[in-house]
């Protein structure tokens, strides 16, 4: 059987234990917003503001996830993402966060609250971030890693690890609503 999945947003709660768990495909298109709150909801409260000097403001960080839906013949690993290279526009960067904090169908050990309107490096689990944008069909970011036993999917539930994501605004940004982007992951299976 061919494995399919959902996009999955987990927000609110503690560390390690989210209070709301999302399948984003419901949610859309778009099917993530970017806002200053930590909430799935698609709407155009907690806009983030442009700021009117040289300074940056960011969005609540997001952290989604592949759960299985259903579940291959063998395994699904060598999880791979990628973005159509275009971007949102002068003055908006959308991040991603490395290294990949760990989730898996029993554990969202890697869980850490979006409280506040900061850059994704201020996520306990994340050291660095790039441009999601950089990665294209032919500039494969790797990843989200897998987490659940041996590193592969292999049954219905199965998660990737998080993927944690957060929009950076500058003063050249334009106001309004943005076009939607699509990301696409990559993967195999057996």
């Amino acid at each position: 059987m061919t494995a399919t999945f959902n996009v999955m947003l987990d927000t609110g709660g503690s560390a390690g234990s989210p209070a709301t768990e999302t399948n984003t495909d419901g949610l859309g298109p778009p099917n993530v917003r970017f806002k200053q709150a930590d909430d799935p909801n698609i709407d155009s409260n907690n806009p983030i503001p442009i700021p009117t000097d040289s300074s940056t403001n960011y969005s609540y960080w997001k952290q989604v996830y592949l759960q299985c839906g259903t579940a291959p013949d063998t395994q699904v690993d060598n999880v791979r993402f990628f973005t159509d290279g275009t971007g949102f526009g002068t003055g908006i960067t959308t991040n991603i966060g490395s290294p990949f904090p760990e989730k898996s169908s029993t554990s969202d050990l890697g869980y850490d609250p979006a409280t506040s309107a900061v850059a994704i490096t201020n996520h306990a689990n994340v050291n660095s971030a790039s441009d999601v944008f950089t990665y294209t069909s032919g500039t494969l970011l790797d990843g989200p890693t897998i987490s659940e036993t041996d590193n592969t999917i292999t049954a219905s539930g199965n998660t990737t690890d998080y993927m944690v994501l957060g929009m950076n605004v500058t003063s050249g940004a334009s106001p309004g609503n943005l076009a939607d982007e699509t990301f696409t992951f990559r993967y195999d299976e057996i």
